[in-house]
């Protein structure tokens, strides 16, 4: 591989740039995806709520914020993270995931900040990012998103018809 970046080549620009934003992808996509499954299992446990109520979850809660929007919201985290972290493994519906990830992302770096935590250490710095670039790139060339795209594609460009062999006299 051969990067000689300049005017004339703006990066790389081989075949493992689309593997490597699958591995970005999944692993970003993984860790929310884990972060949820143990808020997921709490609540699976504990009740209905039990992250909620948490001191996890209390003891960051800004004193700002009211409960009419922090109980919902820490009603839902678990299975969001889950869920979008599942979404955005498989590459589906992938922008719209990773911008509903950079919320979550941003909410936690809101309530750690408030907590006197965060900056300038805290791994929510590169989780943040990507979560935005995901948002506006897409998911790459391999994710079920553009496994639906080319389908429809196919499906667009009308049925295919095979050829049949030719039948000779014999």
């Amino acid at each position: 591989m051969n990067v000689e970046v300049g005017a004339d080549n703006p990066g790389v620009q081989g075949p493992e740039v689309p593997m490597a934003g699958l591995l970005t992808r999944v692993s970003l996509g993984w860790f929310l995806m884990h972060q949820g499954w143990g808020k997921v299992v709490l609540d699976w446990n504990e009740g209905l709520g039990a992250f909620y109520r948490s001191e996890s979850f209390q003891g960051r809660n800004p004193v700002w914020l009211p409960d009419l929007i922090a109980a919902p919201y820490g009603y839902a985290l678990p299975l969001a993270e889950f869920v979008f972290g599942a979404l955005l493994i498989i590459g589906l519906f992938t922008r719209v995931t990773a911008a509903a990830s950079a919320i979550i992302f941003i909410s936690i770096a809101v309530a750690l900040l408030n907590g006197g935590g965060f900056i300038p250490r805290h791994a929510l710095m590169v989780f943040i990012p990507l979560a935005i670039y995901f948002m506006l790139t897409g998911p790459g060339r391999f994710s079920m998103d553009a496994f639906l795209a080319n389908r429809r594609k196919g499906e667009r460009a009308g049925p295919r018809t095979r050829e049949k062999p030719a039948v000779t006299a014999g």
